[in-house]
């Protein structure tokens, strides 16, 4: 079934089928009664709310989602922040049950030297920090086929 018709009187489109180089070509006109029934502009929108917060058009802003306008930020970090921080890396990780609420506790009032000051010393004269390893070793030799450059 076609969804496309003739000419509108068949007079002329016994003259357009004369005429035309393949007769069984239709002029393009849709039929009305066929084509794209109910029409998009009839259906009723009914609302459904979005399923997920992600698919909510509201606050989901383009500029949050924009990785390449994703320029490093300014982070301040205070003295007392840093210290700590120094200070907590020490401590032990924190155990189940009641003795784990209790016992683990932070200074809040320390400063940066008190915080290094109470760190374990990772290396002295005796405990030196790792060095790269001198695994291979080249003992180079001079070529007896080469000649020696003219000084003069």
């Amino acid at each position: 079934m076609s969804y496309t018709r003739g000419s509108a009187n068949k007079i002329y489109e016994k003259i357009r089928q004369f005429f035309t180089v393949n007769p069984d070509t239709n002029t393009g006109i849709p039929l009305t009664g066929i084509y794209r029934t109910p029409s998009p502009g009839s259906q009723p929108k009914i609302y459904k709310k979005p399923i997920t917060k992600h698919s909510d058009l509201a606050d989901n802003y383009y500029f949050s989602r924009d990785s390449r306008r994703n320029y490093p930020r300014l982070a301040v970090y205070t003295q007392k922040d840093v210290a700590g921080l120094i200070a907590a890396s020490n401590l032990k990780s924190i155990t189940t049950g009641e003795e784990g609420e209790t016992k683990v506790t932070i200074p809040e009032n320390m400063t940066i030297t008190e915080a290094i000051a109470s760190t374990q010393i990772l290396f002295d004269s005796n405990k030196l920090p790792p060095v790269p390893t001198n695994r291979h070793t080249y003992n180079w030799k001079k070529s007896t086929d080469a000649k020696e450059p003219d000084p003069g």
